[in-house]
């Protein structure tokens, strides 16, 4: 069987020939489709059980009687301690609520002045009141000429 050829491939089907471009196509015969209508769903009946008001306050009152065993269940977690009785003693009067105990945070601020400043601390105020300085004298120099202008004649 080391002689045999391996099988052929099936043959393709027929084609069209092709036709040149721009020849008219043959007219073709029209599609008939079936109309889809859409429908809309039928209306719930008139006597609706939701309808009835009774329905929802029974409902209310259920979820409010829930709500409350709820809260007593979860909510009353105090520790209460109470005396052991001793045989022939009379009933302890009083019961023991523990609390726990609570956590106060107490900051302090201190404010550091130092007395006596650094070199270059000196050096940057010295250069602060010379630009001072030399603000106050351009400003002196901008109003007198503001002035002079004003009184100038106009041309």
């Amino acid at each position: 069987m080391s002689g045999a050829e391996p099988p052929r491939p099936p043959a393709p089907p027929p084609t069209q020939p092709t036709r040149p471009l721009g020849a008219p196509a043959a007219p073709r015969a029209p599609v008939t489709e079936e109309r889809l209508v859409e429908r809309l769903p039928e209306p719930p009946p008139e006597d609706r059980w939701w309808g009835n008001p009774w329905a929802a306050i029974v409902a209310g009152v259920l979820g409010v009687l829930a709500g409350v065993l709820i809260g007593v269940a979860v909510g009353n977690k105090t520790k209460t301690v109470t005396e052991a009785q001793r045989a022939g003693a009379p009933a302890p009067a009083r019961t023991v609520t523990q609390k726990q105990p609570t956590v106060e945070v107490r900051t302090q601020t201190v404010i550091a002045t130092s007395s006596t400043p650094s070199p270059a601390s000196a050096e940057n105020e010295a250069r602060g009141r010379e630009a001072e300085q030399t603000l106050r004298t351009v400003e002196k120099e901008n109003r007198e000429l503001k002035r002079q202008l004003e009184e100038r004649p106009a041309p």
